[in-house]
């Protein structure tokens, strides 16, 4: 059809249409137009907001004559006619100055309008149709209302009209409607989501410019494959650390040329660099920690800046389960609480008789546990909860064993047992003993998992928590210890304390009996189990957490922390990592002096969050890198150890065969969930629908 041209004008005459109502125009015009209008055939047009912006740029001019200014509309192609009225300022075709035919009996009634505002009328056609489908049509739009015409009269206001409101297609065409008129007002929808898109991804690239740490650990998923959790550490904008997950990957063996060269090709695949390390994390494990052929060695050889931290929170697990080893009391100890649980825990007819002790005998733990707990390597505070679960619920557990004891024909031997054992004050008073040192090596345990904390945090709260164990070996607190479980001895009528029995010496060595050290009572549990017991963790501790103590991030705290940091550590920092010496030894002189003027407080943290939370990051460049390196220098691998948890969620032992990409992807949509909500949902679907159309639509999504 060949476009034609139709000229608005300012007069204000009467009203006939809706269309002359908004834009004001003459008869003349008025009557061409609808006669123009009621002679074009109509079929779907543009299926998207630029399309539709882009015909309307291209059909849509404005000019000014010598006398008035008037806008000059082309009504192109049919297929974009519906649009460019549109966006012209008209809405739907309603004439209600005409004579309606009638079709089987019944015709157009002009009241639907108000009704239905959408529907506009064909006079040629005799047809109703939907006028928001036909300005934006899409695959889903109904073609009786975009461009057949609908004229079953009879069916219109009942059935047909409400049907065709809840369809996808005017759903869709009804909100595409709205977002186009928003954009008019305030900018495109798309255009919105694009900056955003684009802000994510600037950040993004300048994140894999920056310098990462590294965090690896394995574990064995239900289908016996071994998952290797990989994830980087980096400093944000504003001077905090954030751990990003990479993803599961499945590896056949964990020797430490395998985990290398498969945290390179992760590196690689990802855009990372291997040079831009600078902090490895891993376990205790010899494949990863080794010397000359471990994950940390063959890394170093690639990039010597990628230090290696020994996970801080592994060195606490371990220093608690060579207590365990090393001193046999605290061994029986440990030992007898893991034969308790599995022994009533085993059994539903033995833990029922514990749950009815625990009823008879009202005993009230407050917040404590009400059940016993087991014992793990890996669970870090599950020490603490199985002392005083057997602490707290004594009564209830001798209880047990008594009446297992008397009745049970088959277990009865077995409960007597462990009656002996735990009906003791030796055994009291281990437990309890044990019970104070773990309250304070699990609040260490519980901050060492926190992926917030940095080297000066960790180095400081170890210190604090070795000082208080040695505050606890002397003599006034051990009579403490004493008394209190004294108390508990004859709250439960367990037995007085006795020393333990002389030991025979082999007849081979001369035979006879091994005199006892200690004679007096109090004295024994003194020196061979209070002092034994703090004297084990206290150094443990110290030699373990030596290992983390590296002379570069002390450096880097001495700059951060004192008014006159040594000149060494200038000269440390300036030959790891190139600073300028002189620009550094400036930038702290000045920072101490404007940081002393606001804050009381001096400790590394308050100057980090002093720069970043004034802006001062462009007047200190260099200690900003500097802050930037220390905080990137990770202190645990918790990270690793919660994504191992969100793999046990995942394969259950009804997805065994669940694929490692599913595996994966389902992986980070869960860890990073905060990040996964910045996904572009409808992109996604869009790819979904297309993807489907091979195999046939589940649901109308286009």
């Amino acid at each position: 059809m060949d476009k034609f041209l139709v000229k608005i004008s300012k007069s204000k005459k009467n009203t006939k249409t809706n269309a002359e109502k908004n834009v004001g125009l003459s008869e003349e015009n008025l009557h061409s137009i609808e006669k123009k209008r009621s002679k074009i055939d109509i079929v779907p047009n543009t299926k998207d907001i630029n399309q539709i912006q882009n015909a309307v740029s291209s059909d849509v001019v404005t000019s000014k004559s010598d006398q008035t200014t008037n806008t000059l509309l082309i009504l192109g192609e049919k297929s974009t006619n519906a649009l460019i009225l549109f966006s012209s300022g008209f809405g739907p075709y309603q004439p209600n100055n005409i004579i309606f035919p009638q079709h089987s009996g019944r015709k157009f009634r002009p009241e639907w309008y108000s009704s239905f505002p959408w529907i506009e009328y064909s006079p040629s056609s005799n047809s109703a149709f939907c006028f928001y489908c036909r300005a934006f049509p899409s695959n889903t739009s109904d073609p009786t209302f975009v461009s057949v015409g609908f004229k079953q009269w009879s069916k219109a206001s009942y059935k047909s009209f409400p049907q065709h409101e809840k369809s996808f297609g005017y759903k869709e065409a009804s909100a595409k409607l709205a977002g186009y008129k928003s954009s008019k007002k305030s900018g495109s929808i798309i255009s919105k989501v694009n900056t955003h898109h684009q802000q994510i991804v600037a950040d993004n690239r300048a994140y894999l410019k920056c310098i990462f740490s590294i965090i690896v650990d394995e574990t064995q998923d239900l289908s016996r494959h071994e998952q290797v959790a990989i994830i980087i550490r980096y400093a944000t904008k504003d001077l905090s650390p954030a751990e990003v997950f990479l993803g599961f990957y499945e590896t056949e063996t964990t020797d430490g040329e395998t985990l290398s060269m498969l945290i390179k090709s992760t590196f690689v695949s990802h855009g990372l660099k291997i040079e831009n390390i600078r902090g490895q994390c891993y376990d205790g494990a010899t494949s990863m920690r080794g010397s000359y052929k471990g994950v940390q060695a063959r890394i170093r050889e690639e990039n010597h800046l990628a230090m290696y931290i020994h996970c801080n929170a592994h060195i606490l697990n371990l220093c608690l389960i060579d207590l365990a080893k090393q001193v046999s009391y605290v061994r029986n100890v440990f030992g007898t609480l893991n034969t308790l649980h599995n022994f009533i825990g085993a059994s539903s007819k033995r833990h029922a008789i514990f749950e009815k002790m625990y009823s008879v005998l009202n005993v009230s733990t407050c917040d404590g546990p009400k059940t016993l707990k087991s014992l793990s390597d890996t669970r870090w505070s599950c020490r603490l909860d199985a002392l005083k679960a057997v602490l707290l619920n004594f009564q209830t557990v001798v209880s047990t064993l008594e009446d297992i004891s008397e009745n049970d024909a088959v277990y009865g031997s077995d409960a007597n047992a462990l009656l002996k054992s735990i009906n003791t004050f030796e055994f009291l008073f281990c437990i309890y003993f044990l019970k104070n040192i773990m309250l304070l090596t699990n609040v260490l345990s519980k901050y060492l998992q926190s992926s917030s904390i940095i080297y000066s945090n960790v180095q400081s709260m170890a210190k604090v928590t070795i000082q208080e164990l040695c505050n606890m070996r002397c003599e006034e607190s051990f009579n403490n210890t004493w008394n209190e479980v004294d108390i508990l001895r004859k709250q439960y009528n367990v037995s007085s304390p006795i020393l333990p029995r002389k030991q025979k010496i082999p007849a081979k060595l001369g035979g006879g009996l091994k005199e006892v050290e200690n004679t007096i009572i109090n004295k024994h549990y003194k020196i061979n189990i209070y002092f034994a017991v703090l004297d084990n963790i206290i150094n443990d501790m110290g030699e373990r957490f030596e290992e983390n103590n590296l002379y570069v991030l002390n450096c880097m705290q001495d700059i951060l922390l004192n008014d006159m940091p040594n000149n060494n550590s200038f000269k440390e920092i300036n030959k790891m990592y190139g600073f300028d010496e002189d620009n550094l030894k400036a930038e702290t002189t000045i920072l101490n002096r404007m940081y002393k003027t606001v804050h009381d407080q001096n400790n590394v943290q308050s100057k980090i969050n002093f720069i970043a939370s004034e802006n001062y990051k462009a007047g200190f460049p260099t200690l900003t890198r500097l802050i930037q390196l220390l905080i990137t220098v990770p202190t645990n691998s918790a990270s690793c150890e919660r994504s191992f948890s969100c793999l046990r969620r995942l394969k259950t032992y009804l997805r065994t065969t669940m694929g490692q990409t599913r595996l994966n992807s389902l992986g980070i949509l869960q860890i990073e969930r905060e990040r996964s909500s910045l996904i572009d949902k409808d992109e996604v679907i869009d790819k979904f629908s297309a993807a489907a159309e091979c195999r046939g639509h589940r649901l109308l999504l286009q």
